[in-house]
């Protein structure tokens, strides 16, 4: 044993000693905060610069109204955020006025022309000229309000108070509240269930990929080196390989132990500066125990599979093509990560989360999100861990061979031979 504790010990220390490992580990928290504080920030950043409009308005019905309900956006500066010019034009001379007011939002002398035609409360039909329509705040503001002006004036000649309308209408605000097994209820909402489901499940897959990717790579590199053979002079090919796996295992637990310090170092330094950590990360504590489960079952199960990928190919691009299967697998969920929830006590995604491949994926995010009954939980756990020692068996098998072979990479019926040898 105390071989496979020596390997550990290498894998270990040549993995957390490494540049690649620091970096990761300190560019996880920076992505943490940009993710969380980042969008805040932008959203509020507006432009400084006064919007130049030109309104061709042939209603005489929108330009006033619109011009008083933009009045009210100025910058910081106090001045007001959209200078409106009104443009008096005839019907015969439209066509030459959009002409030539398309050629001073093209020499940058104004920003937006917009033309009301005078039928626009039986059309419903405003063009709006600009350099850069992609412009969502500006082109939906107008939309907006151009909007309540023609529905205020249809409400009035109708003879109905558009303040009664808009009293009656008022929106009801839906207070969810998520039960437990328990009976207890706490609030919790779709965002918060979505996202934290999400960020939990993209740290299982991309840690999983990762360090089961980073054992297949170390082991062709080792080998294609020759270090292997001396590696093996001193143990054997199911003490290296047990001792590869653990020691990777160790390391990804150690960076993830420093991003919980830093995640719960967000949660204390208050919502006011990480409103994410708040409104995502209000989480039961057995969730996160039930992540180190999966994530530990996950890893040893991918790992295994990928350290026999490793063992029989003899450069990256081999590895690559052999591992597709191995890494479609880790995909599939992802992709059906929104069907799984809207409905995760689905036939087909309880079905999926007692398959091994799938299930350390699955399976969490079904306790996250829909609170299973106990014995699925423990019958997904019991068969991960029954087809763990299933697939180590069998890389084993193929990893005592195909570590010393080289050449061209064996194939399906080779390997079959090596598992019956």
């Amino acid at each position: 044993m105390h071989k496979v504790f020596a390997i550990i010990k290498r894998e270990y220390k040549e993995a957390v000693y490494k540049k690649s490992f620091i970096i990761l580990t300190l560019l996880m928290p920076i992505l943490m905060i940009a993710f969380s504080v980042l969008p805040g920030l932008v959203i509020l950043i507006k432009t400084q610069k006064q919007t130049k409009i030109h309104v061709i308005d042939m209603s005489h019905e929108i330009y006033a109204p619109l011009q008083k309900k933009l009045s009210a956006d100025t910058l910081k500066s106090g001045q007001p955020r959209y200078l409106f010019t009104s443009l008096s034009v005839y019907p015969q001379q439209i066509d030459s006025v959009l002409s030539s007011e398309k050629k001073l939002i093209a020499a940058k002398k104004i920003d937006v022309l917009l033309y009301v035609p005078a039928d626009v409360d039986s059309t419903l039909q405003v063009q709006f000229f600009a350099r850069n329509v992609a412009d969502f705040d500006l082109t939906s503001r107008f939309k907006n309000e151009i909007s309540s002006i023609i529905s205020t004036k249809r409400l009035i000649a109708a003879g109905i108070r558009p303040d009664l309308v808009k009293k009656l209408t008022k929106h009801v605000k839906l207070n969810t509240f998520k039960i437990s097994k328990s009976g207890k209820e706490s609030k919790s909402g779709f965002l918060q269930e979505y996202f934290s489901t999400f960020i939990f499940i993209f740290f299982l897959y991309f840690t999983i990929i990762m360090y089961g990717a980073g054992i297949m790579r170390s082991i062709i590199q080792e080998k294609t080196s020759r270090i292997v053979e001396t590696i093996l002079s001193g143990t054997n090919a199911f003490q290296f390989m047990a001792g590869k796996i653990i020691g990777q295992g160790a390391v990804s637990l150690t960076q993830y132990f420093i991003w919980i310090i830093f995640g719960l170092g967000l949660l204390f330094a208050g919502s006011h500066y990480f409103p994410v950590s708040k409104q995502f990360m209000q989480l039961n504590p057995i969730i996160f125990l039930y992540f180190v489960v999966f994530f530990v079952l996950g890893y040893l199960l991918f790992s295994a599979m990928y350290a026999a990928v490793g063992s029989i190919s003899n450069s990256d691009q081999e590895a690559q093509n052999a591992s597709f299967p191995i890494t479609i697998s880790l995909i599939i969920p992802i992709i059906l990560f929104s069907f799984i929830v809207k409905d995760p006590n689905n036939t087909l995604v309880r079905i999926l989360s007692q398959i091994p491949i799938f299930s350390p994926i699955i399976m969490f995010a079904r306790v996250n999100l829909a609170n299973p009954p106990l014995w699925e939980i423990l019958l997904s756990i019991g068969i991960l861990i029954l087809a763990i020692i299933f697939i180590i068996w069998i890389a084993a098998k193929i990893f005592r061979v195909g570590i010393l072979m080289y050449g061209k990479r064996p194939t399906l019926p080779e390997l079959l031979k090596w598992i019956r040898y």
